[in-house]
């Protein structure tokens, strides 16, 4: 019996957060089939509040009519500019809802990974949902609140806001949750944490992606005995296919990619058995634009744009949140993108401006012993340069060249192709390891 359930729930109803309910409430609208006439409504009603109370999106959508807000908002919404954060740094007190006085509002910040910080305002109302919504996600992945689930996470103001405090450590144990940092992945930590989740055997590991990568292939290396696992749900990075690969072969279960950010929560999630990531109705609304703003069709690649249903505080209409996917043809109504490819400033640019996936030059160093951890950056048009540290002595010559070869296929045949040999690649801010990173202007 998970009597941690009902205990954590009622305590946190007790302290005055509305996530339980919003729990319920997302319960029954996903088994009832909600799907666009949902979002169709909460979009209506975001937009209608724009209209009213956000000066910058006021003026933006005084050339509709109110009904035409609330009942047509897509309609109403295409003809709006996306956000960047450009704008958002530009425009942060136009962009607040004036009603914000009475919503117990802070201040969160995003951003860190690509170098574009940024900052949001978020209230209560807003972080229940989101609450909400991690907790239902979970729930359909096979893990309810209070059964065994394991975080090997590397935000600090997460780990910090977990573990610290005498109600985070209630809440910790009322949920049965156990949190490792993934900015410590030193051979030490890692061995523990292999011995953590050989005798936890939680109901799930939810992952930053490059850490469970990390882990796999230091327990293999290392011929480490490593129990199998239930299920891994990967986030907070581009989970690459031989990501994946290592992943499941190691820990021996399936692998679920969980999108999201911490500007507007989480967006989508892989379920198993079924193809893509769902997107649940309820949370984002999600387009997908080419690079001059114009929607794509179904099953093309292009940048993810997002438009949050929950916060109403500084509401993100078109948010353009920097990376790129497609979404799935069909799905009657419901929203699932069939792949997301990763950060924008990871895609490589030629000088004709054609566009090369940066996982294109990921598969050129897959299964080469050679290559321990890497990164490819593209300094300009026609230069690229691979940052290597070296796991199993030095590379053969023939096999730099091929990697130079290939990579000149893909970038054209005067692109320079450098290679630089180093005993660590340095973690960034964030802890997201980025393996490809265009230096390139848009």
């Amino acid at each position: 019996m998970n009597w941690r359930k009902p205990a954590y729930l009622g305590y946190a109803r007790l302290r005055g957060y509305r996530f339980p309910g919003l729990l319920r409430e997302y319960t029954a609208a996903y088994e009832a089939g909600a799907g666009w006439e949902l979002t169709r409504e909460l979009l209506g009603r975001l937009l209608s509040h724009c209209r009213e109370a956000v000066p910058y999106y006021a003026e933006l959508l005084s050339r509709h009519q109110a009904e035409t807000v609330a009942n047509e908002p897509l309609v109403a919404l295409r003809e709006l500019p996306p956000l960047t954060k450009t704008v958002i740094r530009a425009q942060f007190t136009r962009l607040q809802s004036r009603d914000n006085p009475g919503r117990h509002c802070q201040i969160n910040t995003s951003g860190g990974s690509t170098g574009e910080p940024v900052a949001l305002v978020q209230d209560d109302a807003y972080r229940d949902r989101s609450a909400a919504l991690r907790w239902f996600s979970l729930r359909l992945l096979g893990c309810e609140a209070g059964q065994r689930h394991v975080w090997l996470w590397g935000s600090e103001r997460d780990l910090e806001s977990h573990t610290r405090s005498a109600k985070a450590r209630l809440f910790n144990w009322l949920t049965h949750e156990t949190w490792l940092n993934a900015f410590q992945m030193s051979p030490a930590a890692m061995r523990r944490f292999i011995c953590i989740l050989n005798d936890a055997r939680p109901r799930l590991i939810l992952a930053y992606a490059q850490a469970a990568c990390e882990l796999a292939r230091f327990a293999e290396r290392e011929n480490l005995e490593v129990a199998p696992q239930r299920l891994i749900v990967t986030s907070a990075g581009t989970l690459y296919p031989f990501m994946r690969e290592t992943i499941r072969r190691v820990f021996a279960c399936e692998i679920a990619n969980l999108y999201g950010s911490r500007e507007v929560s989480d967006i989508a999630w892989e379920l198993p058995g079924t193809a893509g990531m769902w997107a649940p109705p309820w949370a984002n609304f999600i387009e997908i634009l080419d690079e001059r703003g114009r929607p794509v069709p179904p099953g093309t690649e292009g940048n993810i744009v997002v438009t949050s249903l929950t916060n109403y505080a500084m509401p993100l209409l078109r948010y353009w949140i920097g990376d790129r996917g497609a979404l799935l043809p069909g799905n009657g109504g419901a929203q699932v993108l069939s792949h997301v490819s990763g950060r924008t400033v990871d895609t490589f640019r030629r000088r004709d401006q054609t566009l090369v996936d940066g996982e294109y030059f990921t598969h050129l160093l897959y299964h080469r012993p050679w290559v321990g951890k890497f990164q490819v950056l593209q300094k300009s048009h026609d230069r690229l340069l691979y940052r290597i540290v070296l796991s199993d002595g030095r590379p053969p010559a023939a096999e730099l060249e091929e990697v130079a070869a290939r990579s000149r296929l893909a970038m054209g045949a005067d692109c320079r192709v450098d290679f630089e040999f180093l005993g660590e690649l340095p973690p960034p801010p964030s802890g997201k390891h980025r393996y490809t990173i265009s230096e390139v202007a848009v």
